[in-house]
């Protein structure tokens, strides 16, 4: 049984990170345990695999959970420090046209080369294949079960992940290990995840993606995103749709409306549609062409009960326009954890010190997903996931 000073369960972006900060100071005694055959399997996916890291637009008002908890980490490391940081183990860093964060080089695998590589130079161990079973207290540290054998630490960071995407081996498995040291778990969802509809009247639209507005209303309260939306067989993703599954509540089905066509207000809108009916010369799907996508003006004319070759009238571009921005869409559920980008809720943040450490179990923190703190969609996650690991790594140096 090897002897560590502290293990990091998880060789994700927040495991990665943790580990580049306690590697210059102890090298060798530190070690990543990784359930996957190598480390950092779903930091390749972030961004469609550019390596979204972070947003230029930072607000606490773009996550989730207790505000208290999360400007305390964001206070010690901002966005500004956590840039240097990244920059001066050689991720140099542009943002585009909406604030996300990328490297120059585009790819979410330069991030993680220059991850091992800083921790790997100061000699921290990897040990992949390594699937922690149990975490048990032991004299003066943690005694640590996995599929590799057994190990020793004084500290021990949980940096697993959460629940989502468990195709990069994020299964929620680690929530147990906690639960085993004395934490809570709150309710688990999927987030930043796409949302399964009602499709009959949106048909043959697979693989299109448009602009638009995606809203609901629950209570007295309307949640609207706008952004890409882009159709599948069974429902409706892109960024406008994850940003808007984080802040649904997991009740359905739901009501929820498209406005297809949100640069335009519905006014201008049904009049535009109204002066081109006027001409007497446009059939009902004429009417609609150059206006919104064809396959999708078909699927109006269906749902309308209105023959493609008809003529056009007033009332008739009248009601389009309201289905234009107005349009029903009865939301069924998610399309669950397997595809989700991240979890909402985990581990309850009054059961962790300022410093991430454990209220339970001494010499144990948690940092990333496992906590209940989560972030909109456009490199939020990740930046939380840098920030709260900063605060661990910190941490447990001025505490060795």
């Amino acid at each position: 049984m090897k002897n560590y000073r502290v293990l990091i369960i998880g060789g994700g972006a927040s495991g990665m990170l943790v580990a580049t900060l306690l590697g210059k100071s102890m090298g060798s005694a530190v070690a990543i345990l990784e359930r996957n055959d190598r480390v950092g399997k779903k930091l390749l996916a972030t961004g469609n695999g550019q390596g979204n890291i972070g947003n230029e637009a930072f607000s606490l008002d773009r996550y989730h959970g207790d505000k208290d908890m999360i400007a305390s980490v964001f206070e010690r490391v901002p966005q500004d420090k956590n840039l240097a940081y990244l920059q001066s183990l050689g991720i140099l860093t542009s943002a585009d046209e909406r604030g996300r964060i990328y490297p120059l080089s585009r790819q979410a695998s330069s991030v993680l080369e220059m991850l091992r590589k800083a921790y790997l130079s100061h000699g921290v161990e990897e040990i992949v294949n390594a699937e922690v079973s149990a975490v048990k207290r032991h004299k003066d540290g943690y005694l640590l079960r996995t599929k590799a054998g057994e190990f020793f630490a004084q500290n021990v960071i949980f940096a697993t992940g959460g629940k989502s995407g468990n195709g990069f081996g994020t299964d929620g498995s680690a929530f147990e290990l906690l639960r085993s040291l004395g934490h809570s778990v709150t309710a688990l969802s999927p987030s930043l995840v796409a949302l399964k509809a009602d499709m009959t009247y949106l048909k043959n639209l697979k693989g299109v993606r448009m602009e638009a507005e995606i809203s609901c209303t629950y209570g007295k309260k309307r949640i609207f995103e706008r952004g890409d939306l882009l159709f599948s067989d069974s429902g409706v993703s892109g960024d406008s749709v994850f940003r808007l599954s984080a802040r649904l509540p997991q009740k359905f089905p739901l009501e929820c409306k498209i406005d297809f066509l949100p640069a335009i207000s519905h006014e201008s809108l049904a009049s535009l549609l109204m002066t081109k009916a006027k001409t007497e010369r446009f059939t009902a799907l004429e009417l609609l062409i150059s206006v919104i996508h064809k396959q999708f003006a078909k699927n109006l004319l269906r749902m309308m009960g209105v023959a493609e070759n008809v003529p056009a009238t007033a009332s008739f571009a009248t009601k389009c326009a309201e289905l234009i921005k107005n349009f029903p869409l009865n939301v069924t559920g998610t399309a669950g954890f397997g595809v989700a980008q991240v979890t909402k809720g985990g581990v309850p943040t009054k059961e962790v010190t300022e410093n991430l450490e454990s209220r339970f179990a001494s010499g144990v923190y948690l940092c990333g997903e496992l906590l209940d703190v989560d972030g909109d969609c456009g490199g939020y996650n990740l930046q939380w996931a840098f920030a709260s690991a900063t605060v661990v790594g910190r941490s447990i140096m001025q505490r060795i």
